[in-house]
């Protein structure tokens, strides 16, 4: 039966542009990349708090700031990538080869103790984030940019961010891993120094290696770098309502306070099951798989289910609202005991529209390319998904910059935990109302820029059609100036 599974899943379609052998070479390329980003996206801090000892505020503020500057580099990095094309006339599948083992040392490096001082801790922390992240930037953007010019066809389009989406939580969620050997192996004399350098050379340097099987995909869209100056492609960048839209909404939704899930459940949850008590960083990782996995197999179905309810956009509103009801529904349940299955319970409901989120946001983005060439007569990939980039990071750097802020105003002590000490008694009081209700606030920010863009399936479909048309006629007028001699001159634009 698997067999004639996998046979039929590799089949070859003639209907398909791109045939699932090479959305699956993307699928490993980007579950390679997502090893390395979420590690240091999801430990980096914890690393500098609870292993370096750093103060919390001033890795939040550091941190937080140079993620929001690295953010604001990108749209930079873009408009680069956007006006270069390599001798084989592609844009972005050479970086895809080119960045990925210096962003794997530098991923590794990160979690390397030098013993540096605590009064330059501060400023190693920016320098290390910012080398890592100039380089990231190049092969994030081409990665995800990739999206777009590996089609013309929105519907192939989507396929290819499905496939991508897929790699990347599966991808994300391995260095969940760290929780379990945190919890764990500190007790047979593995200190996590220890575990974090590992970690580090596993996943960061090992996940970019993997990241290069994504360069095993084409670039189908005609290439056609912006003309006139930086200026103008600053600005179309600017008058690209949809892709505003996304960045608006997307940098809003990260303006309120939160915790990372580990300051919650490595101080706040233990679960005793059959007399026996398990550790907070222990159900941290059920917890994860639980209410992960439902959102994770929702993405095989998120092109179809878009399809039925009308598109991408309408997929975001639907998972956005889902959000905030379940989760001020799971305020009311608590976490205590067995209530944190149920809270499990109904974020794992929540989570089957939310794992749909990452294709619709990056199907959109490419739509707004599309949108764009109708518009301009121009098209701008890495631009675009720089922006993508930027809200991405900036959106980290947020929630670095929010997560130290609350646990500044939480009073919390890193040290504590070694010791054997409590938190403070404001730590304890409201730590679920933050951990909880923090992203909720996030998601009603959210839908506001959301509800007002306006790009529906017909407008799309209208697009889409015209632009078809539009690349038909220059093919006739370059197919007429090459054999005859003559332009055609056809009104495209």
């Amino acid at each position: 039966m698997i067999k004639k599974l996998f046979k039929k899943f590799f089949e070859f379609k003639p209907d398909r542009e791109v045939q699932n052998k090479e959305l699956v070479n993307y699928a490993i390329g980007v579950f390679g990349q997502n090893h390395a980003y979420n590690i240091i996206a999801n430990w980096f801090m914890y690393f500098c708090t609870d292993v370096l000892y750093v103060d919390v505020m001033v890795v939040g503020l550091v941190l937080g700031a140079a993620r929001i500057w690295d953010a604001i580099n990108d749209p930079i990095v873009g408009v680069i990538v956007d006006r270069h094309t390599f001798k084989t006339g592609e844009k972005l599948r050479p970086f895809l080869k080119i960045m990925a083992i210096p962003i794997g040392i530098m991923s590794a490096v990160m979690f390397v103790d030098w013993g540096l001082p605590q009064n330059m801790m501060g400023l190693y922390i920016c320098a290390v984030y910012f080398i890592w992240d100039t380089l990231y930037s190049f092969q994030d953007i081409a990665q995800w940019g990739m999206t777009a010019m590996i089609s013309t066809n929105s519907e192939e389009r989507g396929r290819a961010a499905q496939f991508g989406r897929i790699g990347a939580m599966i991808g994300g969620w391995l260095p969940g891993l760290i929780g379990i050997a945190i919890a764990n192996l500190p007790k047979v004399g593995i200190s996590q120094k220890t575990i974090f350098l590992v970690a580090g050379i596993f996943f960061g340097f090992g996940g970019m290696a993997i990241s290069m099987m994504a360069s095993k995909t084409k670039e189908r869209t005609p290439v056609k770098p912006p003309e006139g100056s930086i200026k103008d492609a600053f600005k179309l960048i600017f008058n690209n309502k949809i892709a505003m839209a996304l960045v608006i909404a997307e940098i809003l939704g990260h303006i309120t306070f939160r915790i990372q899930d580990i300051y919650f459940f490595k101080y706040m949850v233990s679960v005793n099951l059959f007399g026996k008590t398990i550790e907070g960083l222990n159900v941290q990782f059920v917890y994860g798989l639980l209410v992960g996995l439902p959102g994770t197999l929702s993405i095989f179905i998120a092109t179809w289910f878009a399809r039925k309810i009308g598109g991408m956009k309408n997929l975001l509103v639907l998972a956005t609202s889902l959000n905030i009801s379940v989760r001020i529904i799971a305020f009311f349940i608590g976490f205590e005991g067995y209530k944190i299955a149920i809270t499990g319970a109904l974020m794992a409901l929540a989570g089957i529209p939310n794992g749909m989120m990452g294709i619709a946001t990056t199907t959109i983005w490419g739509d707004s390319v599309d949108y764009m060439e109708w518009k301009t007569g121009e098209r701008n990939e890495a631009s675009v998904f720089a922006l993508q980039n930027l809200v991405a990071k900036a959106g980290s750097g947020l929630d670095t910059m929010f997560t130290g802020i609350t646990l500044s105003i939480l009073q919390f002590d890193s040290t504590k935990y070694d010791l054997g000490e409590p938190q403070s008694e404001v730590f304890y009081k409201y730590v679920w109302l933050v951990y909880i209700l923090g992203p909720a606030i996030g998601s009603i920010l959210y839908l506001v820029p959301l509800l007002m863009m306006r790009y529906d399936r017909k407008t799309k479909e209208m697009v889409e059609g015209e632009l078809r048309k539009r690349r038909a006629q220059k093919a006739l007028e370059i197919e007429a100036e090459e054999e005859y001699g003559v332009s055609l001159n056809l009104p495209i634009y």
